[in-house]
């Protein structure tokens, strides 16, 4: 499973089994919970007039909020049922704080990446139901040796950033910068296979439909990374 959130969860089998409609109604209600906690922060700040600082500052904070809880998740995958509203609340704010920034720079980006997001979840989900792209285990080896590579990347610019500096191209808007930016989009587009692959497992597997909410929290967070990756790419090329 490319998706870190659920890449290490041992799932229970038993009981009431879980469905692919559990798993799709689960998926809208996070994705709903997110867009009315982003728009709400996202409005708020545009009408009250916050400064730029407590806006990023309130994403940041969320952000890794919201990275403890997943990797809370992740060795516990249990505990999803409960923390997957808390989750999507602070992924919602998140993400409305980065749009801010954004539209603030680069106003028709945020739409744009928002519409390139679920376009290309259409168009990965068509992919994948037609049989065109078949997620095999070599696939699946790959596709995750990528995603935790681009991880370890992002750490390691997390650190460059704390003492003002930037990993050398890959994040300085220039042509390697959009390049990275570009195949990063691909792989997490990629990975939104896997987690469609691993809901049909789960289902075929009987597992458990209190797993439903770790394979729903999976696609949101493939989601927002999706979008983050659009934001940035767009706004290389608005640049």
């Amino acid at each position: 499973m490319a998706n870190p959130i659920v890449s290490r969860t041992e799932l229970a089998v038993g009981g009431k089994p879980m469905t692919v409609k559990g798993v799709v109604q689960k998926t809208s209600m996070l994705l709903g919970l997110s867009a009315l906690s982003g728009l709400g922060f996202f409005f708020y700040a545009l009408t009250a007039g916050l400064s730029s600082g407590f806006i990023y500052m309130t994403a940041i904070i969320s952000m890794f909020a919201g990275v403890g809880i997943a990797f809370l998740m992740m060795f516990k995958p249990h505990l999803a049922k409960t923390l997957a509203v808390p989750y999507a609340l602070l992924e919602g704010l998140f993400l409305g704080g980065i749009s801010m920034i954004f539209a603030a720079m680069y106003p028709s980006v945020p739409l744009t990446a928002l519409c390139a997001t679920f376009v290309t979840a259409a168009v990965m989900l068509g992919l994948y139901r037609s049989g065109v792209i078949k997620v095999t285990e070599k696939f699946r080896s790959i596709l995750m040796s990528a995603v935790f590579a681009i991880m370890l990347l992002y750490i390691v610019q997390w650190g460059f950033a704390i003492f003002g500096s930037s990993l050398p191209f890959l994040f300085d808007g220039g042509m390697i910068a959009i390049g990275f930016s570009l195949f990063v989009v691909v792989i997490a587009s990629f990975s939104l296979l896997l987690d469609f692959d691993n809901i049909e497992r789960g289902v075929a597997m009987g597992v458990s439909e209190d797993y439903e909410w770790i394979f729903s929290v999976g696609i949101v967070a493939t989601l927002v990374w999706m979008y983050i990756e659009f934001l940035r790419l767009l706004s290389y090329l608005q640049d």
